[in-house]
């Protein structure tokens, strides 16, 4: 028998090739440890964490995340980072897809104060805001405006400072307050209260370094996948889930498509 003619079989080798799946990806993202949207302590890393693994797993890739300190974070140029955008101080560039919002309220303890409507910084004149550390730009400005500030380290210290009356109010993203309210201060939930601050509503976002070579293949994977899996059975019930199913707020889906279209000139490579 004579042997197949070698242009044969390069044709054959190219069309096999084509023909195998494409071998998974497999990268580290950095984040911060803060429930329930990412923790290591919540199942598959929590409400951001569940996403992720949604997208991910529809864009062939596999992956860890890595928890640091919010101030390391804050800094880093990893490539593969999850998060707020809004809390790098290195703006590189990075590809960043928003899979979800998070919202910001005022909370307050009942006992102490039913609600303080806060409509300017005139409304805070007098009374004492306690907020994390380093989430305000301008501490001064608060100050001329009669507004004391009190920073901490924690959630959980800002929550307790609320109950024992050291802090008129605080500043949290409204998920990790309730949460860590449920893990605290279990039977009393119904005496802290909260207001939606719709100005600091923000995107749970996947960035990606586009300086890197892998991660602009990955960014390819993730935009191809992005709007099917956001309009997904799964991701729905990953919301319901979260939310319970009455209570998604209704705005939700407007505010992702808001930064979506926002962030979308970050998906290709800059030339």
């Amino acid at each position: 028998m004579k042997p197949a003619p070698l242009i044969g079989v390069i044709s054959i080798g190219v069309a096999l090739l084509l023909t195998l799946p494409v071998e998974a990806k497999s990268m580290e993202f950095v984040s911060t440890d803060t429930p329930p949207y990412w923790s290591s302590k919540l199942p598959e890393n929590g409400f951001g964490g569940s996403i992720l693994h949604l997208i991910s797993a529809a864009a062939d890739v596999t992956y860890a995340i890595k928890y640091l300190p919010v101030k390391r974070y804050s800094t880093s140029v990893a490539p593969f980072i999850v998060g707020d955008p809004d809390l790098l101080t290195n703006q590189k560039d990075r590809a960043i897809f928003p899979i979800g919002v998070f919202y910001s309220a005022f909370f307050f303890y009942r006992p102490h104060h039913e609600v303080i409507k806060v409509h300017s910084m005139k409304d805070m004149k007098g009374h004492t805001l306690g907020v994390l550390r380093g989430s305000i730009e301008d501490k001064a400005e608060f100050v001329r405006q009669g507004v004391k500030v009190e920073e901490n380290d924690s959630v959980e210290s800002l929550l307790k400072k609320l109950k024992k009356g050291r802090i008129d109010f605080c500043i949290l993203v409204a998920g990790s307050g309730r949460y860590m309210i449920q893990q605290l201060f279990p039977d009393e939930q119904e005496s802290f209260s909260q207001e939606i601050i719709p100005a600091l509503t923000r995107p749970i976002t996947i960035m990606i370094d586009m300086h890197d070579t892998e991660g602009r293949m990955i960014a390819q994977r993730y935009r191809q996948v992005l709007s099917k899996t956001l309009h997904s059975k799964n991701y729905q019930s990953i919301m319901e889930g979260f939310y319970d199913k009455d209570y998604i707020p209704v705005n939700r889906n407007a505010k992702l498509d808001k930064f979506i279209k926002y962030y979308a000139n970050t998906w290709t490579e800059k030339k």
